[in-house]
Formats: C-alpha cells, structure tokens, sequence
C-alpha cells in the first residue's frame, strides 16, 4: 500500500489545488476593460419589394405579336463591299490624299523553323550533403581548368563539369578527374534546370 506521508502529501496537493480553483478567480477577477463595453447596433435590413412571377403558360395561349408584323415588308439595306484592291485603296487616298500609294504587294511571311537542340553532355562528379564541401570541390576543379559548377536538387549539392557537345568528350574528362583527383563520376545529359 501507499506510505503515510504520501497519503497526507497527497491529500495536502488536492486540498492547495481546490482552494486555489475557488479564491485565484475572485481574487484576479478585475474591473472589465473599456474597449468590452462598446454597444454594437445593427441598422434594419433593406426591404426589397416582392416579386411576382407568373406561372409558366403553354406556347400555344401566349398572345402573338409578332404576326402583325410579319404582314408588313421589311426593308433591308445592304453595305457595298469592294470586289478589287484599288477599292480598297480608294478610301485610304481619300482619307490621307498626301500619302503616296504604294502598289499592293503580296506579303509572304515564312514561319521560323523550330529550333533544335543538341544534346549535350557532362560528368557528375558528386554530390554532398554540405554546400561548404560542393564550392570546395568547385573551385578545386576549376583549378584544374575543368568547367566546373555545382546546382542544388532536392537538399543534395550536386557539382557537375561541362557541358560538351560529344558524350566522348564527357567520357575522356571523366576518366582524367578520375587519374587526376580519384573522383569516379558518371556521364548524363546535360540538363538547365
């Protein structure tokens, strides 16, 4: 069973613990503040006048009205349009009679071919945890006059040389990092983002 004094230490904790629920709320209950007692009043709502709507009626007893006018003849006037280029040309002489005409020209535009991209290739020395360890091994690599940087992909800094054009070229540096540094890397695309 439970010691005596843990009993009455126990029962002392409980008895503090009441007590304090009772007097702590009379005892730090103070004056309401000023900005409580702001009387919020809210205006009457528009009234908006009520509607009738009448009842859905069959085509056939709606009145027709437009049978008086479908007796009477319409008249219809047409706009001329220009048949010929120097149609066309006559209203701009005459809306700017000092400039000079120039005879119509057939204007071809050529569409730009799409660009094509070539391939291009580096070597993927390493990739590190630490940025401190990636510009180390950057600058130690352009020491050695290799394009050397280094880009961030998902939290890992990754240092890369190249690019170049030919995967052998990508290769030959690969294997002279390799001889040079003790650096086995891998050749990939070379890829901008």
């Amino acid at each position: 069973m439970i010691d005596r004094t843990i009993t009455y230490r126990l029962i002392g904790a409980s008895i503090m613990v009441l007590s304090a629920a009772i007097i702590l709320p009379l005892i730090l209950d103070g004056e309401r503040p000023p900005e409580l007692d702001v009387q919020v009043q809210v205006s009457e709502p528009p009234e908006f006048p009520a509607l009738k709507i009448a009842p859905v009626q069959p085509v056939d007893t709606l009145p027709n009205e437009s049978s008086e006018d479908q007796n009477e003849p319409q008249e219809i006037s047409l706009i001329p349009v220009p048949k010929t280029a120097q149609d066309v040309d006559e209203p701009i002489k005459q809306a700017a009679p000092k400039a000079t005409a120039k005879p119509a020209q057939k204007v071809v535009v050529e569409k730009p071919a799409p660009k094509v991209v070539a391939d291009r290739w580096v070597v993927q020395i390493a990739s590190f945890k630490s940025k401190d360890n990636a510009i180390r091994l950057v600058e130690k690599l352009k020491q050695a006059n290799y394009d050397a940087y280094s880009t961030t992909a998902n939290s890992l800094y990754k240092v890369f040389v190249g690019p170049e054009f030919k995967r052998e070229t990508s290769e030959k540096i690969r294997n002279e990092i390799k001889s040079k540094f003790s650096l086995s890397g891998i050749v990939v695309k070379f890829s901008t983002n």
